[in-house]
């Protein structure tokens, strides 16, 4: 009797999770909005502010790279500075956002200079900016947003490794005169060195880290632009990020990681506690890459920066929104192309989620409706293991209309 009992309970368990997410099931708990003269337009605007209004951190969890998501946070910013928000992390270095920090607002023109003076080229065309995610132009106008209302920038992760020649300049740049005559000789063997370090990594030879932590030219350098108080700062950040990369180039892969995400907190309560913000109740926008903006564990198997925001503000009696992005639509070579009919294993993967997107309009998913459903018995909703990961990581999904090229900001050779 019990094993009947069994099978038949297990039979109409299994019975009912056919259900899919299909886009009858998803219908109800997704909205959509519009992008007009950076105003949110639409019941999907509507949802998101009274979201976006009632948590103390916003995390944008982007796919990098896309232009429509950098002129989503721009438009998003004069909504949160309503709300409260006057802090924005972002995913570069420490050094980097203070750089970006110090930028008047003429940012667009600065970050342009900046990328022209800094930005490394591969023979096949492939650019590596100085500071990551900020070679376009609509990168420059979100954090020209954040300037007008005198927002503070954060950088908290890595140093990037192609930033390393910025980096070095702004170390001999605080010397005083006498000094920077004194080490003008071996400033100039480490720029040199610097260049066939970067060229033996793009052509397989050697990687970078490596190349660094073998060059007592490189350590001789910075020893002597210490005497500096300001430049202690940037020794550290620079050392710090050869020990990261260099992880990854032994192929300590977990490690480097870990320690890389270990850092990015550390840095954010070091951003954070200069700015005097109350961790217990003051608002905080951070933008970075979807895997570290995640709830629990990350795919890289790591409780990322967006797990420590998420039980910070339930510690002290907020929300969080952890928000996830995806695209459908996209751009390639003048042709609209649709992510539902690619190979691409990645996209295959979301297609329940993937399906809801649109070619003009933004779309939002509440992932948050359908963690009962696929978690709790009795089991409403069947989908694979990434639509439920992804599920448990985020609380809502945005879809992007159609991506497009991001523009340039910097002169193309």
């Amino acid at each position: 009797k019990y094993l009947i009992l069994i099978f038949i309970i297990t039979f109409y368990s299994e019975i009912k999770s056919q259900d899919s997410l299909t886009m009858e099931v998803l219908q109800p708990y997704t909205y959509t909005f519009q992008i007009k003269d950076k105003k949110l337009i639409g019941k999907g605007a509507d949802f998101l502010l009274k979201e976006i209004s009632k948590a103390q951190f916003t995390m944008i969890g982007e796919y990098h790279d896309s232009k429509r998501i950098s002129k989503f946070t721009t438009s998003l910013i004069p909504y949160l500075n309503q709300y409260g928000y006057k802090n924005m992390a972002l995913e570069v270095g420490p050094i980097s956002g203070h750089i970006l920090d110090d930028f008047s607002q003429n940012i667009i023109s600065e970050l342009k200079e900046l990328n022209d003076k800094y930005l490394l080229r591969e023979d096949d065309g492939f650019i590596h900016p100085p500071i990551p995610f900020f070679e376009n132009i609509e990168d420059a106008q979100f954090l020209e947003q954040a300037k007008i209302y005198n927002w503070n920038i954060i950088g908290i992760d890595q140093e990037y490794f192609n930033g390393y020649k910025m980096l070095l300049d702004e170390m001999y740049y605080n010397l005083s005169k006498k000094d920077k005559k004194s080490i003008q000789d071996i400033y100039q063997t480490v720029k040199d060195s610097l260049g066939i370090f970067y060229q033996n990594d793009f052509e397989g030879k050697q990687k970078l880290s490596i190349s660094i932590k073998r060059s007592s030219t490189i350590q001789t350098f910075l020893n002597q632009v210490s005497i500096k108080k300001k430049n202690k700062k940037i020794i550290s950040a620079f050392q710090k990020s050869i020990d990261i990369y260099y992880l990854h180039a032994t192929r300590n892969w977990y490690e480097n990681n870990f320690e890389r995400v270990q850092y990015m907190k550390k840095q954010l309560r070091v951003g954070l506690q200069k700015n005097k913000f109350d961790i217990s109740k003051d608002k905080l926008l951070i933008k970075m890459g979807g895997y570290h903006l995640s709830k629990g564990f990350s795919p890289l198997s790591i409780y990322e920066i967006g797990n420590t925001l998420y039980e910070i503000s339930s510690f002290y009696g907020h929300s969080s929104l952890n928000i996830g992005f995806i695209n459908r639509f996209y751009e390639e070579n003048g042709t609209v192309k649709d992510a539902l009919e690619s190979n691409n294993k990645y996209f295959s993967r979301f297609k329940n989620l993937i399906q809801m997107g649109k070619k003009e309009e933004w779309v939002i998913i509440d992932l948050r409706a359908f963690i009962k459903g696929l978690f709790y018995y009795p089991l409403k909703y069947k989908c694979n293991y990434f639509v439920k990961d992804l599920i448990q990581r985020y609380d809502i999904l945005i879809i992007p209309p159609t991506e497009k090229n991001p523009t340039p900001n910097y002169t193309k050779s």
